[in-house]
C-alpha cells in the first residue's frame, strides 16, 4: 500500500477521507444525483449528507490498527476457548477465494464470534473480510480499532432515512465490486435460545442488487456454523431475557467482559456449510416473477439450513439434553449413560456431524462431560448418598436448554413424528395414516418460525427416513391405534418430551394471553411480552407449565410472529376471539399429549403397555 495512503487510513481522519473518496466515484455520483431527484433536494445537499452517512460506515485498513485487533481485542475475547476449525473446508474456501469474493454468514452466539472467525481465517491465509456490525459497538477503543481494520458499523435502525439506506446499499455494492470478502450475522443479534434466530434479509437484498445492477459478477455465500461447548456470557443473556433490558456496551462493559473471558471454558467449533453462488441462484430464477418474489427470503433460509447441516452435536448438548429430559429429578452416572446410549446410536445411524462425542460411549467420558458442566454451575452433583447423582442446577434450566438447543434442530423431525404418531393414535380417526400426516403438517406449521424446515415434499421424505429409523417395520404397524401404541412402547428412546415442551409451553402462554385480550384492543408488543413473562412465571409456579426455560422473550416473540401470520394480532371482529381461543386450545392439546408421553415414558415396562392403552382411550 502507498505509504501516504497507509498514513491517512490509520489517522483519525481516515474515515472522512475514505468517505469523500468513495462518494466521488462515478457510480456514487450517479446514485447521488438520482437520489436528489427522487427526494426533491439539491444535489449538493444530498452529496454532503451522503458523505456524512458514508463517514459513519466506511472502513479502512491499517497494519497498526489490525495488529491491535489481533493482539489486544482478539485475545480479550477468545482466550476462554480452544478453536476447533474444519481446516479442510477452509482450504477449499481459500481456493474458491482466488476467483470469487466470499460472504461469510455465521450463526451468532457470542461477542467472541467475530474474533474467532477473523483469527482463524487470517491464520489460514484467507483474505480478511470486511465485517458488518451494529454501531452499538463503536465505542472507544473498540470502535477506532475495528473501523481501521475492516469493521463497518451500521445503525441499528434507519428505516426512515432514505439517504442512509441508499448509501449503505451503494457502499456494500462498492465493497463487493472491488472483490472484498464480507462477513455479517443474518440473525441480527446473538441467539438467546442457543439455536438460530429468524433471518433478517436487508443486507442480503443489497447483495442481490449489486449483482443485478452489474456492479459485481458474483459473490459466494458461505454458511458458517459457530458452536461453543459453553459460554461465560450465557447467564447474562438469560438475565436479559427475563428483565427485557440489555446493558449498554461501553468501555466498562468491555473491561468486565474481558475479565470473564480469563477462564478457559471449552472448545468453539467452526464449521462451514456448502458454499452458494448468488449469481447462480439469480440465474435459476431468471425472469420468473413468482420465483423472484421470495428469492431473498428463500436464499436466506437455504443459508440457515446449510448452517444447521454443518453444526456438530457436542458432548455438552447431549448431556444437557439427557438431564433436561428428567426435569428436576437427579440421575446417577449410569442413568445418564443409559439415556445417552440410544442417542449416540441415533446420531451414528443418521451420520450426523459430531464433535468429540465418542467419549460418551463410556462411563468415564460421561462423567468428564458432566464435570465440565458442574464446574460452571449448570449442573449440580450430590455426593453424600450411596452414589453421586446429577441434575440441572436450580435456576439454570434456561442455560442448559441453550446448550441443548445448539443441536435441537437435529431432533425436531423425530420429535414431530413421535408426537404426531401419539396424537393420531388417540384421535379416534378412522384413517390413522391421514390423521398422522395432518398432525405432522400441523406441527410443522406451528413451529415454522422456530425451525428451518424443508419444503413439504422434502419434509415428507425426511419423515419417511425418520420412520425407518424409528421402526423398520413401521409400514405394517400403522393401521390401528394399538399398533402405533406398541411402536411407541418399543422405541429405544422418545425425544419429543425433551425437545418440544420448551417451545409449545412458550407458545401456549402467548396464545393464552392473546385469548384473554379483547378482540378490538391493539397490542403493544413490549407490554405484551412483559405480561407473558409475568403470567408465565405464575403458570410455572402453578405447574400449568413445567419447564422454566419456556419463559423466553425470544420464544414469545416467535410465537407472536406466528400469531401475526395467522392474523391473530390486529384488532378484529367477532371471529377473532374464537380463532385466538382455538390457537390456545391447539397449543394446550399438544402440551397435554407431551405430558402423557413423558409420564408413560417413566413407567416400568410391566405396566407401560396397559397404561398406554388406557390413556389413548
Amino acid at each position: 500500500m502507498n505509504p501516504l495512503r497507509e498514513l491517512l487510513d490509520s489517522s483519525p481522519l481516515g474515515s472522512r477521507f475514505e468517505a469523500r473518496r468513495v462518494v466521488r466515484t462515478p457510480r456514487f455520483q450517479a446514485q447521488v444525483e438520482a437520489l436528489a431527484q427522487k427526494l426533491g433536494k439539491p444535489v449538493d445537499v444530498v452529496r454532503r449528507e451522503a458523505a456524512t452517512r458514508l463517514e459513519e460506515m466506511v472502513t479502512t485498513r491499517s497494519r497498526g490498527w489490525t495488529w491491535l485487533w489481533d493482539h489486544a481485542l482478539g485475545p480479550a475475547h477468545t482466550r476462554a476457548f480452544t478453536v476447533d476449525a474444519d481446516s479442510a473446508a477452509i482450504a477449499r474456501l481459500k481456493k474458491l477465494n482466488e476467483k470469487h469474493a466470499l460472504v461469510f454468514l455465521p450463526s451468532h452466539r457470542s461477542y467472541a464470534d467475530v474474533f474467532i472467525t477473523s483469527k482463524t481465517l487470517s491464520e489460514q491465509g484467507l483474505r480478511r473480510p470486511s465485517i458488518l456490525g451494529g454501531d452499538n459497538l463503536s465505542f472507544f477503543p473498540m470502535g477506532p480499532i475495528a473501523r481501521h481494520s475492516g469493521g463497518v458499523f451500521i445503525r441499528r435502525s434507519f428505516k426512515n432515512d432514505d439517504i442512509y439506506k441508499a448509501m449503505l446499499q451503494e457502499y456494500l455494492t462498492h465493497l463487493v465490486a472491488q472483490g472484498d470478502n464480507l462477513e455479517w450475522y443474518m440473525e441480527g443479534g446473538r441467539s438467546r435460545t442457543g439455536k438460530l434466530r429468524p433471518p433478517k434479509y436487508g443486507l442480503l437484498s443489497y447483495l442481490v442488487y449489486a449483482i443485478r445492477s452489474g456492479a459485481a459478477k458474483d459473490v459466494v455465500l458461505v454458511p458458517t456454523s459457530i458452536t461453543y461447548d459453553q459460554l461465560h456470557e450465557v447467564e447474562a443473556m438469560m438475565s436479559q431475557e427475563t428483565s427485557g433490558s440489555k446493558p449498554k456496551e461501553g468501555l466498562p462493559w468491555l473491561v468486565d467482559y474481558a475479565r470473564t473471558q480469563q477462564t478457559w471454558i471449552g472448545a468453539v467449533h467452526l464449521r462451514f456449510g456448502e458454499p452458494m453462488s448468488l449469481a447462480e441462484r439469480l440465474s435459476e430464477a431468471g425472469e420468473d416473477r413468482e420465483r423472484n418474489r421470495y428469492l431473498v427470503e428463500k436464499t436466506a433460509f437455504e443459508v440457515f439450513k446449510r448452517i444447521n447441516d454443518a453444526t456438530p452435536v457436542t458432548q455438552q448438548a447431549l448431556a444437557t439434553l439427557a438431564l433436561l429430559t428428567s426435569g428436576d429429578r437427579a440421575l446417577t452416572l449410569d442413568q445418564v449413560f443409559r439415556q445417552l446410549s440410544p442417542l449416540l446410536e441415533y446420531l451414528k445411524a443418521r451420520s450426523l456431524p459430531v464433535s468429540q462425542v465418542e467419549g460418551l460411549r463410556h462411563h468415564h467420558g460421561v462423567m468428564a462431560t458432566l464435570d465440565t458442566l458442574v464446574k460452571t454451575g449448570v449442573v449440580s452433583r450430590f455426593e453424600s448418598g450411596t452414589e453421586p447423582v446429577y441434575r440441572i442446577s436450580a435456576g439454570k434450566h434456561a442455560v442448559a436448554a441453550y446448550y441443548r438447543n445448539s443441536a435441537v434442530h437435529w431432533f425436531i423431525n423425530r420429535a414431530i413424528l413421535e408426537l404426531a404418531m401419539w396424537m393420531a393414535a388417540r384421535s379416534g380417526a378412522d384413517d390413522l395414516v391421514k390423521a398422522g400426516k395432518q398432525e405432522t403438517l400441523a406441527l410443522r406449521d406451528l413451529l415454522k418460525f422456530e425451525f428451518i424446515f424443508s419444503d413439504r415434499a422434502g419434509f415428507r421424505e425426511e419423515l419417511l427416513a425418520e420412520s425407518d429409523l424409528f421402526d423398520p417395520d413401521w409400514r405394517n404397524r400403522i393401521a390401528t391405534a394399538r399398533q402405533r401404541i406398541d411402536m411407541i412402547t418399543d422405541a429405544p428412546f422418545l425425544i419429543c418430551p425433551t425437545v418440544l415442551p420448551t417451545f409449545l409451553e412458550a407458545y401456549f402462554i402467548v396464545a393464552d394471553r392473546l385469548a384473554a385480550r379483547p378482540a378490538g384492543a391493539a397490542i403493544d408488543e413490549k407490554g405484551f411480552l412483559d405480561e407473558c413473562m409475568s403470567v408465565g412465571q405464575q403458570y410455572l409456579l402453578q405447574q400449568r407449565v413445567l419447564h422454566p426455560e419456556c419463559l423466553s422473550r425470544e420464544l414469545f416473540g416467535n410465537a407472536l410472529r406466528l400469531a401475526a401470520n395467522r392474523e391473530l394480532l390486529a384488532p378484529g371482529g367477532a371471529d377473532l376471539s374464537a380463532r385466538r381461543a382455538a390457537f390456545a386450545r391447539e397449543c394446550e392439546a399438544h402440551m397435554q399429549a407431551l405430558i402423557d408421553l413423558e409420564r408413560l415414558r417413566l413407567l416400568p415396562p410391566a405396566v407401560k403397555a396397559p397404561e398406554l392403552v388406557r390413556v389413548a382411550a
